[in-house]
């Protein structure tokens, strides 16, 4: 009876598809020095995306992706993360995007779809079949 229902529940999971809710830091190096550069994760603000009210000028879209945005402005430099709602076309094969302004303004846009996956300018995912070939290496030695 225990095998049934141990065949049956890893059954039904393997047909439930991931809740679509993401984690991401929300922090603005302006207000918090350890939202600069020098990433400092120890009690910065987790969030949970779905319960974020989107902006108002967007029709409630679903936040899909964590976002950090890098900005460089006559010499100083500024970093925000937070929640994204609008992921741009080609951010699955281009995670980050720099824009130049008029005069000294640099941006950097970086977007990935991981929990926490907003820590660096750059991201670079790790995906699960790393995490398990890790995993099985470490179980291996």
């Amino acid at each position: 009876m225990k095998y049934y229902v141990s065949v049956s529940v890893v059954s039904l999971l393997c047909f439930v598809e991931y809740a679509s809710s993401i984690l991401c830091y929300d922090c603005n190096s302006a207000f918090d020095p350890r939202c600069g550069e020098h990433f400092d994760s120890f009690s910065l603000g987790i969030i949970n995306c779905s319960l974020r009210d989107p902006p108002e000028h967007l029709d409630a879209p679903e936040p899909t992706f964590c976002r950090s945005i890098k900005m460089e402005i006559d010499g100083k430099v500024r970093i925000v993360r937070q929640c994204g709602y609008l992921a741009e076309e080609d951010a699955a094969t281009t995670p980050c995007r720099r824009v130049v302004g008029n005069g000294d303004l640099f941006v950097t846009y970086c977007t990935c779809n991981t929990d926490l996956c907003n820590t660096a300018a750059s991201h670079q995912q790790v995906t699960l079949f790393t995490i398990a070939m890790l995993l099985l290496l470490s179980l291996c030695y």
